[in-house]
């Protein structure tokens, strides 16, 4: 069974005195030399990663930690290891890799072409897009067609989605969210009226509506196409490339199938839909 030495709370300056690039060896060396494997996840976009009622992590990261250790273990011949979770953010994820706090970083994590920060995504495990949750009873509000002028849009400040809304609907009025529970209080916004649409990754949207109890007789997801095609990686560090080539391994194994069954079973035929309209849609 997995060990994990949870860090909670900490300020990325504070996590370690010894960043893990001052070493040269390469991460599956470092894993060899001292056990340990360290790695982060986001403790407020569920399914991947959340915390629960009580307090403690799930979600589906933690599952493909376990597989990972599985293969590492197997890889290195070793009889055990010691995983070090950090809790990432919106706003530090790349730094924690970048500056060598982790070797690994699994959540939402959409694919881009170009980077600033010196990372690398792994191959695509997920696939979703933007899409706006609103109230039933506002269906008539949203013609995506048009500028949606005036209409109050939640996002999450600093993402992706963010930038999307201000290029595609610029006479919209949006209300930024921050930090942990910015969805949490985004998706609050919208089920007490202060907002007329909370939009982010579809699949996260999803999950945080069940987390609220939000009946899908009264919200929706539109539209049934997301707006975008948004692939999920995980983040490593730069230049490694055995350690870039492992992950991807587990990424592509069999078992991590399965765990992607396990975990989004239920949606898969709209992510196969997904994944289809977006590698026919020459627009993406």
């Amino acid at each position: 069974m997995i060990k994990y030495q949870i860090k909670i709370g900490v300020l990325l300056g504070l996590i370690l005195s010894i960043p893990l690039s001052a070493t040269a060896a390469t991460v599956l060396e470092n894993i060899q030399k001292t056990g340990v494997v360290k790695v982060a996840i986001r403790e407020d976009a569920a399914p991947f990663g959340y915390t629960d009622t009580t307090g403690n992590l799930q979600g589906y990261c933690l599952d493909f930690f376990s597989l990972l250790e599985k293969k590492l273990i197997n890889q290195l011949k070793r009889n055990t290891l010691i995983f070090r979770v950090l809790k990432s953010r919106v706003d530090n994820r790349f730094d924690l890799v970048t500056e060598g706090f982790v070797q690994l970083e699994c959540g939402p994590n959409t694919i881009r072409s170009q980077l600033q920060e010196q990372v690398v995504f792994s191959q695509p495990f997920f696939m979703t897009g933007t899409q706006f949750l609103i109230r039933q009873s506002n269906n008539n509000l949203f013609n995506l067609d048009t500028n949606l002028n005036q209409l109050r849009l939640g996002v999450i400040e600093a993402t992706s989605t963010e930038k999307y809304l201000r290029d595609r609907y610029p006479q919209a009025q949006l209300t930024l969210f921050r930090g942990v529970t910015a969805r949490s209080r985004g998706v609050q916004a919208l089920a007490q009226g202060k907002i007329d649409a909370m939009v982010s990754d579809g699949i996260l949207l999803r999950a945080e509506a069940q987390q609220q109890n939000l009946s899908l007789a009264n919200y929706s997801l539109i539209p049934e196409q997301p707006l975008t095609c948004d692939s999920y990686g995980m983040l490593l560090p730069q230049g490694d490339r055995s350690w870039q080539d492992f992950v991807n391994s587990v990424i592509t194994s069999p078992e991590s199938k399965e765990l992607l069954n396990k975990w989004f079973g239920d949606i898969i035929p709209y992510t196969q839909i997904t994944e289809a309209n977006c590698q026919n849609n020459s627009e993406f």
